[in-house]
């Protein structure tokens, strides 16, 4: 069995790794970097497949317009704030879940303190670089 852990989060082999996980095609993909990976998920969705997504790492992105059509996807763009708290919760415990089946979560591209908010988000505004920002506390 292979984990999510084995999978690349982003790059170039990332839809051949997808497609060997699941060979016939995927019917929905949450997409949490959207503008880089929309081509990737069309390329792997099923016709009439969909995509959610509530972030990108672009505000602009650029779509593959004509797969998109031609496949017949839908996108729905969606805020977190408008999860039922049900939801929210269930995500909490799907999280544990693979936390404790050995998952070791998402990478982390990059470290800010608090003190430093101001610099994270221009790292984030500049970079292509896969993985999480993380802010802790300082002081």
């Amino acid at each position: 069995r292979r984990r999510l852990s084995d999978v690349l989060v982003s790059g170039e082999a990332l839809a051949e790794q997808i497609q060997a996980l699941v060979p016939a095609s995927v019917d929905h993909v949450v997409e949490v970097v959207f503008a880089a990976n929309v081509s990737t998920a069309t390329e792997v969705l099923t016709p009439g497949g969909s995509i959610a997504t509530y972030t990108t790492d672009d505000t602009e992105p650029v779509l593959p317009f004509g797969p998109l059509v031609f496949a017949n996807v839908t996108i729905q763009v969606i805020g977190s704030d408008d999860f039922p708290a049900e939801a929210k919760a269930y995500a909490a415990d799907a999280l544990n879940a693979a936390l404790e089946d050995g998952w070791q979560g998402f990478a982390v591209a990059a470290r800010f303190g608090l003190d430093e908010i101001a610099e994270a988000h221009e790292w984030v505004e500049r970079s292509r670089s896969p993985g999480k920002v993380v802010v802790f506390p300082t002081g």
